[in-house]
């Protein structure tokens, strides 16, 4: 992977963290020395999130992780972009963080998608407070519930933003018999689109619902102008997305408390 490449898709990563907190009032995003942490308040991994730009120092990344145990606060601190320091992993499991979670860094371009769907899946784009309630339902779905609360909290918080005519993250929600059963969402930064949420309520899945939300994503992309489209994958989720045409780029970390 080229190094231009690859700070593309850590910048437009980077951007997604922060991009609904840093505009939710009760929500904090701060930088500490190069150390960048994302703070809704809520207890949920999904919204508390710190990274690396360069020359962080090993004062920062513990500061910023003791900021979110004084709280009691769970978080992930994403580790794989080009410019962080070489020592962060080996800190941060010194600090007594745990990482089993890899994701795939994927790329894809747009210029040749297949657009055949399912035809009992209905996709729609969020318009109203209904659908992002929506979301919601989904993501409680195969989610814990006692981060249900934080999910509601969160696109709650982040409804007047989504429903916005100029927000840059699109999600879209895939029905079947008119109960809403996956979503997923598309952010736009510079000359990249990111795919992220791609969930399918347990009960409806391998019929390849996951497959044609990630392929309305792309397609949305391509419409509005976008040539190549970014991602990160489980290992489990991976095989699906390079039958999409996605490669890797390289791999990532998420470590938790």
């Amino acid at each position: 992977m080229d190094d231009k490449m690859a700070k593309s898709f850590d910048q437009n990563i980077k951007e997604k963290f922060i991009y609904l907190p840093s505009r939710i009032k009760q929500m904090n995003v701060r930088t500490i020395e190069n150390v960048v942490l994302t703070d809704s308040g809520l207890q949920s991994s999904m919204f508390n999130i710190i990274y690396c730009n360069e020359k962080a120092d090993r004062s920062s990344v513990q500061t910023a992780i003791d900021s979110f145990r004084l709280k009691k606060l769970p978080f992930a601190f994403w580790i794989g972009f080009e410019e962080e320091p070489s020592w962060l992993e080996e800190e941060l499991q010194s600090l007594g963080l745990i990482t089993d979670e890899t994701e795939w860094a994927m790329v894809s371009e747009l210029d040749k998608l297949d657009s055949n769907f399912i035809p009992e899946l209905e996709i729609r784009p969020v318009h109203d407070l209904a659908e992002i309630q929506n979301i919601i339902n989904v993501m409680n779905a195969i989610l814990p519930e006692e981060e249900h609360h934080s999910i509601k909290s969160f696109y709650d918080s982040s409804a007047p933003i989504l429903l916005s005519k100029d927000c840059q993250l699109t999600f879209f929600i895939g029905y079947v018999n008119k109960r809403p059963v996956a979503t997923s969402s598309v952010f736009f930064y510079e000359k990249f689109a990111s795919i992220f949420d791609i969930i399918v309520s347990p009960e409806m899945r391998g019929k390849g619902y996951g497959k044609a939300m990630t392929l309305q994503a792309m397609l949305y992309a391509h419409r509005n102008g976008f040539s190549k489209c970014i991602l990160t994958a489980t290992n489990d989720a991976k095989y699906l997305y390079q039958k999409l045409g996605f490669k890797d780029l390289k791999t990532m970390k998420v470590y938790h408390d």
